[in-house]
């Protein structure tokens, strides 16, 4: 994996604040793992953080970390309803901010972080990882050869088999939870995002089908554009999953079966950065079919290699350097914008244009 090296010799003290599933598994080892960075401090209420990391400080309250003068970054792992208070009042205080998925809980609240930029002088990082899957790096690949020609269908689904809530509850018990629109959603519209841009106009159906689910458990969630139709979804009552990709183009068609694999290894233990983490298996490959003169050809396309490293290598260029983020706080504007148009195209039943 290509690593930044820290060439201006500076590194950036970064403190964690929540150390759930988000703060353990995608952020701590990969702070802790890059060079430019030197992972200083935590807020947890457990122990831990302190037995993983013993040379980082553990504060008990957020305000204790805000006062630690040599602190550069903090990274938001705490729950969503949070992130805006806290993101805006770390800026206050002179520290960049990178913020788990999703940002805030509506679009003008995000505004007012992107306000706040101005203000303090301090940046903000949406978490949109999975750009760095490898599925997606692949397909993002395939789409911009040309080899699909003109895209005029792209599905993307996160299947899943949970029918009992179990992790993180309070995202499905409470009514202003999110659901699975703010936890897996923000994934899926980022995706497509970064591949088409802003939709014409969106359409939904939000559905709660587990009996204690007060939030949505599953979206059916359309994005209309002048050539394409983009069909993203999740759901919990998927024991035999569908394509995690779908991409129908005038020249021909990618179907892409499995997840990318760097999260589950990352839970079984595996370090970041550690080679092959990101690498899927051959049986996993996707396969890309095109038609020349009327003669099909079907080929297995290897999977490019995720890293989600990548991810705090941008974020490092862009504070050093910088380099432009890969992804963008507007980015994540609009992300809020498309997921509030499907929540009213649920509760009206039409079909809405963004503006």
């Amino acid at each position: 994996m290509n690593l930044t090296t820290a060439k201006s010799g500076h590194i950036i003290p970064t403190g964690i604040a929540g150390f759930g599933f988000s703060g353990k598994v995608f952020h701590a080892p990969f702070v802790h793992a890059h060079p430019g960075y030197r992972l200083s401090a935590f807020v947890t209420t457990g122990n831990e953080a302190a037995q993983l990391y013993p040379s980082a400080k553990i504060y008990r309250s957020f305000k204790e970390i805000l006062a630690v003068e040599d602190l550069e970054m903090i990274v938001l792992c705490t729950p969503h309803p949070l992130h805006v208070s806290q993101a805006i009042e770390a800026m206050r205080a002179g520290k960049h901010v990178v913020i788990e998925k999703p940002v805030a809980m509506n679009s003008r609240d995000a505004g007012k972080m992107i306000s706040a930029v101005s203000e303090t002088g301090r940046q903000w990082f949406p978490y949109h990882n999975r750009r760095w899957d490898g599925d997606f790096l692949t397909v993002r690949q395939l789409i911009s050869s040309g080899v699909l020609g003109q895209i005029v269908e792209f599905r993307s689904h996160f299947d899943r088999y949970n029918p009992v809530v179990g992790r993180a509850g309070w995202r499905y018990l409470d009514d202003d939870g999110g659901g699975t629109l703010f936890d897996l959603g923000p994934h899926l519209i980022d995706q497509a995002v970064a591949l088409f841009g802003k939709p014409d106009s969106v359409w939904c159906k939000l559905y709660r089908q587990r009996k204690e689910s007060k939030a949505s458990d599953g979206f059916d969630l359309k994005l209309f554009y002048p050539e394409t139709t983009v069909s993203l979804g999740a759901g919990v009552f998927m024991a035999e999953p569908g394509p995690r990709f779908v991409v129908h183009g005038t020249k021909g068609s990618f179907v892409k079966y499995g997840t990318d694999p760097q999260e589950a290894r990352l839970k079984n233990g595996r370090k970041a950065g550690a080679p092959a983490t990101g690498r899927e298996l051959k049986k996993h490959y996707g396969t890309l079919t095109t038609v020349s003169d009327g003669v099909i050809k079907r080929q297995r396309i290897p999977t490019l290699e995720g890293n989600y490293l990548s991810f705090y290598d941008n974020v490092y260029n862009v504070l050093t350097s910088g380099q432009t983020p890969e992804v963008s706080r507007e980015d994540a504007l609009l992300n809020l914008q498309i997921t509030e148009a499907a929540i009213r195209s649920d509760a009206e039943g039409r079909v809405i244009a963004m503006v």
